[in-house]
């Protein structure tokens, strides 16, 4: 057998971020229509990855007006994504009491409520006008 060092915290350390930079930006679409949440932002059923967008997340909003016809309402809370892309023909709302924070925010569709409660905050961000 070859002589084995132990893994060290560092290692480790450097291991698990080399790990976690493999599942950055993944990309999750809005899927919208689960029975008796057919809106609701939080709910994982909603989302193409089964699960409700994270800070590691490039999230798109289609167009679902052949599908579920059913787009996404944030009630409250700060949402952090990495990027946030509202495509045309879709629609986003934020209520008063809801916050998206994003790297990068491109609205080509209607962003409800979005007025100073979407924050960018990368230095080179690109942000498209908000529509209402």
């Amino acid at each position: 057998m070859r002589n084995m060092k132990p893994i060290t915290f560092f290692t480790a350390l450097l291991l698990l971020a080399n790990f976690s930079s493999l599942q950055a930006q993944t990309i999750n679409v809005w899927k919208g229509g689960f029975p008796g949440h057919e809106t609701e932002w939080n709910q994982n059923r909603n989302w193409s990855l089964g699960k409700t967008p994270n800070v590691f997340d490039r999230v798109i909003i289609p167009d679902v007006s052949t599908s579920t016809l059913k787009y996404p309402i944030i009630k409250e809370g700060d949402i952090e994504l990495q990027s946030l892309e509202v495509r045309s023909g879709a629609t986003l709302t934020l209520l008063a009491s809801a916050r998206i924070v994003a790297d990068e925010f491109v609205c080509k569709g209607t962003c409800k409520g979005c007025e100073g409660r979407v924050i960018v905050e990368s230095t080179e961000a690109t942000t498209t006008a908000l529509r209402q």
